[in-house]
């Protein structure tokens, strides 16, 4: 904490250390953080001065502005190829490439990041449905059905599990452009 706190004051951010000790005891106890206030007031840079300190190499972390277009989980997830049944398309958010990587044996002691920007710009419980139910079930989240997909020679699993080194960060702006969250999101974050 210590450390982080001078590299953030070093670096020309100006966020108090109680508000420093606090998200970083919030991402501690649970792996879902929300920051919320006005418009401009530092949560995404924040998130983006903690994730590029801890991080080893821009790889373990993605910035990912939610669109207000949002309406299912495609953004996140991509979705399997219709017309070429061995074919994934990956989402071009770089989401569901984090969590892949995040599951890799080689990587379980490093830490990665999702950083939602503006997440209530849509509904929340579309897009991040599956999200917030392996996050209390503990179970894996399904892809797709059927024979095995590729991407650029990549194979695409079925299911891919929550792993207990990624973390979500999501910033939320109340104003009269979004939404507010309901009670099963607010009870899964800090």
């Amino acid at each position: 904490y210590n450390v982080f706190t001078e590299s953030i004051y070093n670096a020309g951010i100006r966020i108090s250390r109680s508000l420093i000790i606090r998200f970083i005891a919030s991402l501690i106890t649970k792996p879902f953080v929300l920051l919320t206030g006005l418009s401009g007031s530092g949560k995404t840079k924040l998130a983006q001065a903690f994730v590029q300190w801890i991080c080893e190499s821009k790889n373990q972390y993605r910035i990912v502005p939610v669109g207000a277009d949002w309406t299912n989980r495609e953004p996140l997830l991509g979705y399997p190829n219709g017309l070429n049944p061995e074919e994934y398309i990956l989402p071009d958010s770089g989401a569901l490439q984090i969590l892949i990587e995040s599951n890799k044996p080689e990587n379980a002691k490093k830490p990665y990041f999702l950083i939602l920007d503006e997440m209530n710009l849509s509904h929340v419980e579309r897009y991040f449905a599956d999200f917030l139910s392996v996050m209390e079930s503990h179970k894996s989240i399904k892809l797709y059905d059927g024979p095995e997909r590729r991407m650029n020679e990549v194979r695409i699993e079925k299911e891919v599990s929550w792993p207990k080194n990624l973390f979500i960060i999501g910033t939320v702006n109340v104003d009269e452009t979004t939404y507010m969250f309901s009670p099963k999101v607010l009870d899964r974050a800090n």
